[in-house]
């Protein structure tokens, strides 16, 4: 689904649009699931209100109790739910005002907040956010960088770093990550054989496919396959 998804027990969650995932909760564990479309959090970050710079990736972070209390997290939370619940005028425009109080809470509890850090990522994270929109479009045609770069309208160099500076990862990474996500989803969720699935995806020799996952995974798809268990995200107990 290309979905958000904001996991609000401790500590806090992100999973991004696309990535295969489940939640297993300790007994006790209380909080919210919040998971919203990608397009949605693209307008709501408008020229004004830059991305959030904790929206480029996966991530679980640990909050303290003091630094939760200073926010209105809590109460948001309970609002949004209560707006979703009901179908009141102006429904659409109320959850997109609490959402985006709750991004902006969100993003004062983490690192580099501050204006001025928010203001020198806002072009790499605007650069990584087309990049990925075009990776998503064409991950199965094995496009090269220095394509995803020209479609762009920019350089190979500029993209590196953009894509380092708000993921962490280069964008050769970022593609082949794409490709294991939908390999996963194809191995988990369909019956597909193997050399089916890597057709799907568009590798012209199955069992390149085979060294690709077994590569990154560090299992092969066959074998990961026969694992009963979702890959889960567990947070702690509260």
């Amino acid at each position: 689904m290309d979905t958000w998804r904001y996991c609000a027990p401790r500590p806090r969650l992100w999973c991004l649009p696309g990535a295969v995932h489940a939640f297993r909760f300790q007994p006790e564990t209380v909080g919210v699931v919040i998971s919203f479309a990608s397009a949605l959090a693209s307008e709501l970050c408008t020229a004004g209100s830059p991305t959030p710079n904790f929206l480029g990736r996966s991530v679980s972070i640990a909050l303290h109790r003091a630094a939760l209390n200073k926010t209105d997290l809590g109460r948001l939370s309970e609002m949004l739910l209560r707006e979703f619940a009901r179908s009141a005028p102006a429904r659409r425009l109320a959850l997109s005002g609490l959402l985006t109080a709750l991004l902006a809470n969100l993003q004062r509890l983490l690192p580099d907040s501050s204006p001025s850090g928010l203001a020198s990522s806002a072009r790499d994270r605007e650069l990584v956010a087309r990049f990925r929109e075009q990776l998503e479009m064409s991950f199965r045609e094995h496009v090269g960088i220095g394509e995803y770069s020209r479609r762009l309208k920019t350089s190979e160099t500029r993209l590196l770093r953009a894509c380092v500076a708000v993921t962490g990862e280069s964008p050769l990474d970022l593609a082949h990550l794409r490709l294991l996500i939908e390999a996963e989803r194809q191995l988990r969720y369909t019956s597909m054989s193997i050399t089916q699935v890597a057709y799907y995806l568009g590798f012209e020799d199955p069992a390149y496919f085979s060294r690709f996952f077994t590569r990154r995974m560090g299992i092969s798809p066959r074998t990961f396959r026969r694992r009963d268990a979702l890959t889960v995200l567990e947070p702690a107990s509260p």
